[in-house]
């Protein structure tokens, strides 16, 4: 698992970034989908478990209330972009990158990684596959783009996304979710004005406590809901819980008589 993913690392620096020419995110769409296709081969001839996830998700009450969470990340990074309009193909290949991107590190991180670890139980292969996720970014920070705060930030956020992806996909039954949430979570890079290929070069220098907890809120929100989205899959549903899903309508009230009866 650890030579087959830093192979494909190397390779995927190693190809040239005119590949296609000046086509906008062409040379990323091919990169990301033939890295996928690679571990999903690889998933397939080792036989892991973590292939009937490449299905059409459930819907049921644990589902919903796993994609009502997705949906508070992807309403706040679409909102809180500075939106604007591409011409056509720009837009159709931005959207096809960010698929790629989704489909890519789901894949490999979701499907591959994680399949490969099942075999020491679901919560180590969750949290070990996670950690691999985040370290995976430290692929952008080398060099003289260097910077040590900004590496441990983009590392303990993708980790804790990672936790929190790897649950939505145990819940909806379904990779495919996943790859459409990191898709959309992803937005910025494409449709945001502001959106730079990655602040490597500026340096952040904060004072130490400042910059230790830096990413710690957004990880404990991830990892926060993640445990609740497991927990309410093995059939544990917190009150409160149960009281939001009766308010948005996402299942129908107890008979009265049954009420009673309890």
């Amino acid at each position: 698992m650890v030579a087959l993913s830093v192979l494909s690392l190397v390779v995927m620096r190693l190809v040239p970034s005119s590949l296609f020419g000046n086509i906008r995110f062409a040379n990323s769409i091919a990169i990301d989908f033939t890295f996928g296709i690679i571990f999903y081969a690889a998933t397939y001839f080792l036989g892991l478990q973590t292939l009937h996830y490449f299905r059409m998700p459930t819907f049921g009450f644990r589902s919903m209330i796993a994609l009502l969470f997705a949906s508070f990340f992807v309403v706040a990074e679409i909102t809180g972009s500075d939106n604007i309009h591409l011409s056509t193909q720009d837009t159709v290949l931005g959207i096809i990158f960010l698929l790629g991107t989704g489909f890519s590190e789901e894949v490999f991180s979701r499907v591959f990684t994680f399949g490969v670890l099942y075999k020491l139980g679901r919560a180590k292969a969750i949290a070990i596959s996670s950690l691999l996720f985040g370290l995976m970014h430290l692929n952008l920070y080398v060099g003289n783009d260097w910077n040590p705060w900004r590496a441990y930030w983009h590392v303990v956020d993708a980790a804790a996304f990672g936790v929190f992806i790897c649950a939505l996909m145990i819940v909806t039954r379904s990779v495919w979710v996943g790859v459409i949430f990191h898709a959309l979570v992803d937005w910025s890079l494409v449709f945001d004005k502001h959106a730079a290929p990655l602040p490597k070069a500026e340096q952040w220098h904060p004072a130490f406590w400042e910059g230790l907890k830096m990413p710690l809120s957004n990880a404990v929100i991830y990892i926060g809901l993640a445990a609740l989205m497991l927990q309410i899959d093995r059939g544990v549903i917190p009150a409160w819980v149960h009281r939001v899903a009766l308010r948005w309508k996402l299942v129908e009230p107890e008979p009265a008589f049954v009420t009673k009866l309890i």
